[in-house]
């Protein structure tokens, strides 16, 4: 546990947060009655929470079997690289519209256009699904972008096939891509390091009950990541809270990594909730978040991460 603290305003969203949404989602089974409501909530959270910043462009893509959009927030001057980023949502949820204010804070810092991936959600469409259509918009940006230009990121469920994907790309003599961002990542489907883990019941969002729904509408087979010593893997940045459900996840990821040689940067924020950073108009630790990333990600591409100024979404 860390001596630091997290800011009043994050340490009072977290525990608003078990309080209300984390309660109300414990009440809800994920099923086909349940996830429209819940689809829609959470994407109208993520838009209140995260709205794009001003003179963010974007342009969506349905071509060859791939959907999302290009994000472009204000300052984003570079197009010789390029940002893929995976959105969470526990296999269940999420959308690239849901996300386009954390790709445009994520274009702005890094000074990069995203592409924000609209993968197939289980239960409708389970493993492979997801991590084929991953697969697929890697190789679409590789005809695009030589891979030591691509950068990809994402946060939780959406963390864990960004990693699943370097793992099988190491597996199949695949390019890797520059670099990995990952928040708050998930590792291990089977749940086997979060259970038991003194964060448990911590977390103000998720809990054993939502997770193994989640997981379960996905895949009936849960596995974990594990990739073996000596796989090249892109150099990885993790962001997670001292407090998240899937903390122990985190610290497994980053050991994992490490043992095969690959370069891996674990930073633990305290008092923080799940995938704190898709929330930077309710959590100040966000935009720190994101300047780290951006500042990580230009060490790898050999590019300046720019400011983000903007304090106000635009109406």
């Amino acid at each position: 546990m860390s001596a630091e603290r997290g800011s009043l305003r994050a340490r009072t969203v977290r525990q608003v947060s078990a309080l209300t949404v984390g309660q109300l989602a414990a009440l809800a089974p994920v099923n086909a009655y349940t996830l429209p409501p819940s689809r829609l909530l959470i994407e109208q959270a993520m838009r209140a929470g995260a709205p794009p910043l001003r003179a963010t462009t974007t342009d969506p893509v349905d071509e060859d079997g791939i959907r999302g959009e290009w994000v472009r927030g204000p300052r984003a001057d570079r197009r010789d690289a390029v940002v893929l980023y995976i959105h969470g949502g526990g296999f269940v949820a999420g959308s690239a519209l849901g996300y386009r204010g954390v790709a445009s804070r994520l274009s702005t810092a890094t000074r990069l256009p995203v592409f924000t991936l609209d993968y197939r959600l289980a239960p409708e469409h389970p493993f492979p699904a997801a991590p084929t259509d991953v697969a697929a918009a890697f190789e679409w940006l590789l005809r695009r972008y030589p891979a030591h230009r691509i950068v990809v990121a994402g946060d939780s469920a959406g963390a864990f096939l960004a990693a699943h994907l370097v793992i099988e790309n190491a597996r199949g003599g695949q390019p890797e891509p520059a670099a990995l961002v990952l928040f708050s990542p998930m590792a291990d489907l089977s749940l086997g390091l979060a259970v038991g883990h003194e964060n448990e019941h911590r977390d103000g969002l998720l809990s054993t009950q939502i997770a193994r729904q989640a997981i379960a509408a996905f895949t009936d087979e849960p596995f974990d990541l594990r990739p073996v010593h000596g796989m090249r893997l892109p150099p990885t940045l993790i962001h997670a809270s001292d407090t998240e459900y899937f903390g122990a996840d985190a610290a497994a990821l980053a050991r994992r990594w490490r043992d095969t040689g690959t370069h891996c940067e674990l930073r633990v924020w305290p008092d923080q909730m799940h995938a704190f950073q898709t929330l930077p108009m309710v959590v100040p630790e966000s935009r720190t978040a994101y300047r780290a990333a951006a500042r990580f990600v230009a060490t790898h591409l050999d590019t300046a991460p720019a400011v983000i100024t903007q304090k106000v979404p635009a109406s």
